[in-house]
C-alpha cells in the first residue's frame, strides 16, 4: 500500500507545474545577511505586528470552520498530500526536536498524528494548461492563479507546519504574466485563513494551538535576517536546540517582522482582508501569518501570543536551510 501511495505521489509530482517541486532554495550562508535599512525596518514591523496581536479589539476573520465548501467555491482544488511530508523523522530530519517537544513524529497513515494538506489553486487533472483554467462565482469568472499550499497540521501536539506556499498574487504574477488586480484574486486567498481551515479538520480542540513550526525556509531575505540574528549572539545555525530569540529582542522581532510588506502596517487595526493579499512568500519565514492567525480569531481562541522563536536545522544532510518554531502562549498582558 505504502508502495503504491509512493507511486501515485510520483506521479502527481511529474505532473505539476514545475514551480511547485522548488520547495527550499538550499543556499544559507551565514555570511550573507541583511543590511542595516532592512534589519531597522523589519524591527519595527515585528513590534507593529506585536502590538496587533495584543489588541483586544481586533476585527475577527469572516472565514470560520474547516472551509472545505468555501475552498471549493474559491477555485481550490486538494491535491494528493503524501504521507511523506508528514514524516518528520525520515523526511524532515527533526526527531530529535520532536522528542523534546513531546511531538509524534509519524504521519497519519503511520498511526500518527500528522495530517498533511495540499491545497491547489489550479486542477492538476483538467486537462489544459493552468493559465486557461477558469471558475465562477456568484456569476463572475475568475482565473485559476496556481498557487500551491502545503502544509501539516498535529492537532494533538498543537502544531501547524508550514512546508511550502505560494500565495495566489505571486503565482499570479507568474502565471498570468502580470500583475493581478485585487478584484481578479479570490477572495479566500490569505494563508493565516487557509491554516485556519486545515486547523479545523479532525480537531476536536482547535484552542490547543502550541507551536507554528517553518520547516525549511528558502527565502533569501528571510535566511539574512536570521543569519544576522545569529550573529548578533555570537552563534551559528546549529542542530537542535540550535539558538532561542524572545520576542523582547531586536532579533525575534526582526524574524517577526520579516514577511509583513508595505501596505501591512496597521493590518489588524484596520480590518482590510486586501491588506493580506501579498502576505505569503515562497517558502519564506510567514511570522506575520501566524499572527494574523492569532489575532483574527480570538473569539475561537481566546487571546494568545507568540512568545519566542527558536532557529534551529534539521538532522538532515540533504537540507541544509533552518528551522524556525514560533512558540505560542496566553497574553497575559
Amino acid at each position: 500500500m505504502i508502495f503504491l501511495f509512493s507511486l501515485i505521489f510520483l506521479a502527481s509530482f511529474l505532473l505539476t507545474p514545475a514551480h511547485t517541486h522548488l520547495l527550499h532554495q538550499r543556499d544559507f550562508d551565514p555570511s550573507k545577511i541583511a543590511d542595516d535599512a532592512v534589519w531597522e525596518k523589519l524591527k519595527c514591523k515585528g513590534a507593529a505586528l506585536l502590538s496587533s496581536i495584543h489588541s483586544s479589539t481586533n476585527p475577527q476573520s469572516i472565514w470560520k470552520g474547516d472551509l472545505k465548501h468555501e475552498l471549493s467555491t474559491w477555485g481550490y482544488k486538494e491535491g494528493y498530500a503524501s504521507y511523506i511530508n508528514c514524516d518528520m523523522k525520515g523526511y524532515w530530519g527533526v526527531e530529535t526536536a520532536c522528542k523534546a517537544l513531546g511531538l509524534d513524529t509519524r504521519p497519519k497513515m503511520m498511526g500518527g498524528p500528522n495530517l498533511c494538506y495540499n491545497f491547489q489553486h489550479y486542477d492538476a487533472g483538467a486537462g489544459v494548461p493552468a493559465s486557461k483554467q477558469e471558475y465562477e462565482v456568484d456569476g463572475k469568472k475568475y482565473r485559476v492563479t496556481g498557487a500551491e499550499l502545503q502544509i501539516a497540521v498535529n492537532p494533538s501536539g498543537g502544531v501547524i507546519f508550514q512546508q511550502y506556499v505560494t500565495s495566489p498574487m505571486t503565482a499570479a504574477k507568474d502565471l498570468w504574466n502580470r500583475d493581478p488586480a485585487l478584484n481578479e484574486l479570490p477572495e479566500l486567498r490569505a494563508l493565516s485563513d487557509i491554516m485556519w481551515g486545515a486547523w479545523n479538520r479532525d480537531n476536536p480542540d482547535v484552542k490547543k494551538i502550541r507551536y507554528f513550526w517553518v520547516q525549511g525556509v528558502g527565502n533569501t531575505q528571510t535566511k539574512a535576517v536570521i543569519a544576522r540574528s545569529l550573529k548578533n549572539v555570537g552563534k551559528q545555525l546549529e542542530l537542535w536546540p540550535g539558538t532561542t530569540f524572545g520576542m523582547d529582542s531586536d532579533e525575534g522581532l526582526a524574524m517577526l517582522g520579516r514577511c509583513i510588506s508595505e501596505n501591512l502596517l496597521g493590518r489588524l487595526g484596520a480590518g482590510s482582508d486586501d491588506s493580506r493579499a501579498d502576505h505569503i512568500g515562497v517558502g519564506s519565514a510567514n511570522a506575520a501569518c501566524f499572527g494574523f492567525f492569532l489575532g483574527m480569531h480570538q473569539a475561537e481562541l481566546g487571546r494568545l501570543t507568540i512568545d519566542k522563536v527558536q532557529v534551529f536545522k534539521s538532522e538532515s544532510s540533504s537540507n541544509p536551510d533552518p528551522d524556525l518554531l514560533f512558540y505560542v502562549q496566553e497574553d497575559t498582558g
